[in-house]
């Protein structure tokens, strides 16, 4: 998989005690949805639930790994799930279609229109220490920011603010010390930054809106669609299933071929050289 990679820039706002991250996943979007095979909604749907979760590894709390999960409540919707990992560096996921939708053009817009109402909202923030961290919440809205930024406030209990809009993501959380005054310079500053910035302009310009509260960058990572499965990797994952299941899945050689869900690489293991 070839890694073009996205520049996350994460800036502080001393001015509103408040700090945040910003990315414009061009790479991230183009790469995830020519490998799912997705256009449209769903490639739009998808590249922001990537960037929800890159977002949510690089501001709260710290973490090595993040996982965001999407889930339908209702029968019958197109996606069932869509879920993404981050890790420092790298973004990977998928979307699991029910069995009777149709991949083509559909003129419906929001995930509500593909995933149903009342979606559930899973995460798994991994410290890198002992047991990681999982939350479920419910919510019903049109857009995934408003699910995240729900997350945030039910689970975490930390003052934050997002927008996902197109290939682009920036988002906003208190920091210690901050009352409602200095938080809403913060949200008041975001608010006011046009749908054409927030479409167009690169994200160190789009940053000069909070010029006024002390905007400074503090840091910068690279972060590419990207995934870390291998054949050893496949082969873990084959102890996981019924030697009779493996029979049954193996051809007239004995091998078994894997498909990974996050990036389609093909793997073809032999169980006889798998039992060795």
């Amino acid at each position: 998989m070839a890694e073009k990679h996205d520049r996350l820039i994460r800036f502080l706002l001393p001015e509103a005690r408040a700090r945040g991250v910003i990315i414009r996943g061009k790479h991230i979007f183009a790469e995830a949805a020519d490998v799912h095979g997705l256009v449209d909604e769903p490639k739009l749907m998808f590249g922001q639930t990537l960037l929800a979760s890159l977002m949510l590894l690089s501001i709260s709390k710290g973490g090595v790994r993040q996982v965001l999960q999407l889930d339908a409540t209702q029968s019958n919707t197109a996606i069932t799930r869509m879920q993404a990992e981050t890790r420092s560096g790298a973004v990977r996921g998928y979307v699991q279609w029910s069995d009777a939708a149709v991949h083509q053009r559909q003129e419906h817009q929001g995930i509500a229109a593909w995933m149903g109402e009342n979606m559930l909202l899973s995460t798994v923030r991994d410290m890198g220490v002992g047991q990681p961290y999982v939350s479920t919440i419910q919510h019903n809205s049109e857009w995934l920011a408003d699910y995240v930024l729900h997350y945030l406030k039910q689970s975490v209990q930390v003052h934050a603010d997002l927008i996902l809009q197109d290939d682009l993501a920036i988002m906003i959380e208190a920091m210690p010390g901050s009352d409602d005054d200095y938080w809403f310079k913060a949200v008041e500053s975001l608010a006011k930054i046009s749908n054409a910035s927030i479409t167009n302009d690169a994200p160190e310009t789009i940053l000069k809106a909070f010029e006024h509260l002390g905007c400074q960058i503090v840091g910068e990572d690279l972060y590419a669609y990207a995934c870390s499965c291998s054949d050893e990797s496949m082969a873990v994952a084959m102890t996981s299933i019924p030697d009779e299941d493996l029979l049954d899945l193996a051809d007239e050689d004995g091998d078994v071929t894997l498909s990974c869900q996050y990036c389609k690489r093909i793997s073809k293991i032999n169980i006889a050289t798998q039992r060795s």
